[in-house]
């Protein structure tokens, strides 16, 4: 896969051409009033809905595999807060669990993605959470990020908040436990600090890396490979210095962290869970890669010397399951690194359960030659499955 920017793609011509299409129907969402609906638990009723392809379109279906929505999208992504982004191979909107826009499809974002010779442009909205998603919009020039609530109305498209002002924002980050991280800069110089929902700056942008609080805690970073994690005060809580070389959110208590540039290990608020994960057969592996914790499990793609592939570890570091090990399911790419989501993980896996041919694998592609989607419960079952 190789990813580029529309500054530096050689087909700038042609998507820019795209762009003023967006740019011309930009106006027709709508404006919100005030500060933005963001910042506290969105609670969602319904069916939860899992994306599924069929003949090259992304549609939806329920736990049982029944159509909720029927195949349409060239691409589609989950469901955050009963609201998930859709779209074809270059132009994305967001849907409701009735298939209903809530932004039509018609915007696009500043990133190419390029699997084999095919481009398709990136989605640009963040998952929702806490009321609200971060739009970055590409219409001749790449917008500057604003957010949007869940009934399509915008915040900040045309003007920032007093306390941002002055301030060159590149990102924001989603709302947890009721404040956002921004920043400040290019990539290459950025500085981080976070926001309340009025757009008031609660902790000032002072570090180099952010993310978002979960249990009171977010990852942040004094230096470059000085992390640790702080308090909604902005103040270091975890560990005592800033020892880490990087570090995510937590998630079910747990946390992952770089202890050097390639160690990875799993903390708790107080301590070290785990730097390695242990097989059935209590043979030691490294954590090469690994994901967040969700219903219990952590995928994580590990070492075990005589073998290595994607594992789903517990909350002690032990293997609790093997998708390889699941009857008539072979993982096409294990560095996808797929966690679960309301209980299924999907992954892609070889239609003949062996071999999955050539090309790339992302958890993306509407469809593939010789592969195939699944979803498996915590159990390792398989619950789900793409008919082709």
């Amino acid at each position: 896969m190789t990813v580029m920017n529309f500054h530096t793609a050689s087909c700038v011509i042609a998507l820019v051409c795209a762009g003023s299409m967006a740019r011309a129907e930009m106006h027709e969402m709508p404006v919100g009033a005030g500060a933005p609906p963001c910042g506290s638990t969105v609670a969602t009723a319904g069916p939860v809905l899992f994306p599924m392809p069929q003949d090259g379109q992304w549609g939806y279906v329920d736990r049982e595999g029944s159509w909720q929505l029927e195949p349409q999208w060239a691409q589609a992504r989950d469901f955050h807060e009963a609201r998930a982004a859709v779209g074809s191979e270059r132009q994305w909107g967001i849907i409701d669990t009735e298939g209903i826009y809530v932004v039509e499809p018609r915007y696009e974002s500043d990133t190419i993605i390029d699997v084999d010779g095919s481009r398709w442009i990136d989605n640009p909205f963040k998952p929702y959470s806490e009321g609200c998603t971060v739009a970055h919009l590409f219409v001749e020039r790449s917008l500057k990020p604003f957010l949007i609530d869940r009934e399509g109305r915008t915040y900040w498209r045309d003007e920032l908040p007093a306390d941002l002002r002055g301030m060159e924002i590149r990102d924001f980050g989603t709302f947890s436990e009721g404040l956002a991280w921004f920043q400040d800069g290019t990539v290459m110089d950025a500085s981080y600090g976070w926001i309340d929902p009025t757009g008031a700056i609660a902790i000032e942008p002072e570090f180099v890396e952010a993310g978002d609080f979960v249990g009171g805690l977010a990852p942040a970073a004094a230096r470059d490979g000085q992390a640790g994690f702080i308090s909604t005060d902005g103040q270091l809580q975890l560990p005592r210095k800033w020892t880490l070389d990087a570090a995510e959110p937590f998630s079910e208590g747990l946390a992952q962290v770089w202890t050097g540039p390639f160690d990875i290990a799993f903390m708790t608020q107080s301590d070290f869970a785990f730097s390695s994960v242990t097989d059935r057969d209590g043979t030691e592996g490294s954590v090469d890669m690994a994901g967040a914790f969700a219903d219990g499990l952590a995928p994580v793609l590990a070492d075990f010397g005589n073998r290595s592939g994607l594992v789903y570890v517990n909350q002690q570091g032990d293997v609790a399951l093997v998708p390889d090990e699941i009857d008539g399911v072979a993982v096409c790419d294990p560095r996808q690194i797929p966690e679960f989501l309301n209980g299924l993980a999907r992954l892609v896996v070889a239609d003949d359960g062996e071999d999955c041919g050539e090309g790339r694998f992302l958890d993306e592609l509407p469809s593939y030659d010789a592969a195939h989607y699944v979803y498996i419960d915590t159990a390792g079952e398989v619950v789900l499955r793409e008919q082709k």
